[in-house]
């Protein structure tokens, strides 16, 4: 099955990208011993990497055709996560860094990260609005801002990169005032520490990297946000004006802005296992036949978040409706793990194949009336064939939205139901006309789930008797 599918998804992905060898190198990032400060005294606070304190140095290379990292003389691929969240598991599945949009904490993550052998890119959070890179009390207090974060933290033996900012360019502030702010901060961070290369991340767009090029030569290294449009990114910086290394910060499934929708506009999200199958291609296609300007990645999101619905770019699950279950893993880790460790994992989670109500898929626009009797069923399957559950959910669609991945609260559950050994739900259609979506989550009782949903649609018809009375996920 799992050959199948991969055969399926390479078909609808292009491959980019070439890897290259290389001889010889050129630094662009630090340098390989500790150095002066610009002023000639050594930076303070230094100790030998062998001793376990202080920092560990991180350099960038250019090595003919390609550019690598080397952290204390050795070379270094990120195999990152973007979020703070089940560090263990990641350490665990071969993950080797962890990207935060902003320093919350930063001394505790450091030091977990450095327990757990693990690095971190620490995020510098900027102002996406044009307007602030014109103000100067703005630009004086994230100045002081930095120059304490930078004294805090530069000699923790986990930190690998300093990160200015997350997609200022898609709210508006890509402008020359504000990547020459940037830029600013960036020389001014490593004249405090020349242990680590600094870098910012962009949402992918060829016309910044063009800007980034002429505005903020600073920079070691460009960080790059991309979902469905990973598979063109190369060709995307290859034909811009930037001749550097990029890193690719978020990437994973297609964007619920990237996918088809239903004929009222929500969109189709793909089951666990065939998000599964782009983490594995994508990753082989864009990201490691590209290593000759990528440097490396962090898959989003490496925890869960509500963005349209709880499992979108999850990778995780807290709380599972109507269970005890604390957390659960989705199908997306065991591809992480076998992409950083050329391994599966010894359990993998249930794989769902399809799922269907009243044997209509979702892209055929599910409209029902109020009340009227669905029956939900589920394609699945297990790679250790253990028993599986099913747990069934029905949530509204929200009615409140984010943008750029801001705050989304999650949609209040009206019903969820609990049947194992068993793939089939009767339900009744919510009595009130609206956008509905149902969610199944298919346990195998390792930690492990399968996942798959789909949207449907209430309207009243005209003259039409509703039956009340009726609980949504009662028996049918």
């Amino acid at each position: 099955m799992h050959r199948l599918l991969l055969i399926i998804f390479s078909a609808l992905l292009a491959i980019a990208g070439a890897s290259s060898g290389c001889l010889g190198f050129e630094r662009i990032g630090t340098a390989t011993q500790p150095a002066p400060l610009r002023d000639g005294s050594m930076q303070s606070g230094y100790n030998h990497p062998e001793t376990g304190k202080g920092p560990l140095r991180v350099e960038i290379e250019h090595q003919e055709d390609a550019f690598r990292i080397h952290r204390d003389g050795k070379p270094y691929y990120i195999k990152g996560i973007a979020g703070r969240e089940f560090l263990e598991s990641a350490a665990a599945a071969g993950a080797n860094s962890i990207r935060t949009w902003g320093p919350r904490d930063a001394d505790v993550l450091l030091d977990r990260a450095q327990d757990l052998n693990m690095t971190v890119m620490l995020g510098i959070w900027l102002s996406q609005h044009a307007s602030d890179y014109a103000d100067p009390i703005y630009k004086k207090r994230k100045i002081q801002e930095v120059q304490s974060l930078v004294e805090s933290h530069k000699n923790h033996p986990a930190l690998l990169v300093w990160s200015l900012g997350n997609e200022i360019n898609l709210e508006g502030a890509d402008t020359r005032a504000a990547w020459q702010f940037v830029d600013e901060l960036a020389r001014m961070i490593k004249d405090q520490d020349v242990n680590h290369p600094v870098t910012t991340v962009i949402s992918s767009k060829q016309t910044t990297l063009n800007k980034i090029a002429a505005f903020a030569p600073n920079l070691d290294a460009v960080g790059i946000n991309a979902y469905g449009s990973v598979t063109c990114l190369r060709t995307m910086v290859d034909h811009s004006s930037y001749n550097g290394p990029y890193l690719i910060t978020e990437w994973g499934v297609n964007g619920h802005w990237e996918t088809a929708q239903t004929s009222w506009g929500r969109p189709i999200e793909p089951t666990g296992t065939q998000k599964a199958e782009y983490h594995l291609l994508r990753y082989a296609q864009d990201i490691l036949a590209n290593s000759d300007r990528c440097i490396g990645s962090y898959v989003f999101l490496w925890g869960q978040k509500q963005e349209r619905t709880p499992t979108w770019f999850s990778m995780f699950l807290d709380n599972l409706p109507g269970t005890d279950t604390a957390r659960v893993s989705f199908p997306a880790v065991d591809a992480m793990h076998f992409n950083w460790t050329g391994r599966w994992p010894v359990n993998r989670a249930p794989q769902v194949l399809t799922m269907m109500i009243n044997d209509v898929p979702a892209d055929r626009n599910i409209i029902l009336s109020p009340g009227e009797p669905m029956i939900s069923r589920v394609e699945a399957g297990d790679p250790e064939n253990d028993p599986l559950s099913y747990v069934w959910e029905l949530l509204e669609e929200p009615s409140v939205l984010g943008t750029g991945g801001s705050h989304e609260p999650r949609p209040k559950t009206l019903s969820s139901v609990r049947r194992d050994n068993l793939p089939v739900l009767s339900l009744y259609a919510p009595l009130a006309a609206g956008a509905y979506r149902l969610f199944v989550y298919v346990l195998d009782h390792n930690g492990h789930a399968g996942t798959a949903n789909i949207p449907f649609q209430v309207r009243e018809s005209r003259g039409q008797t509703v039956k009340t009375g009726r609980h949504p996920l009662g028996p049918g």
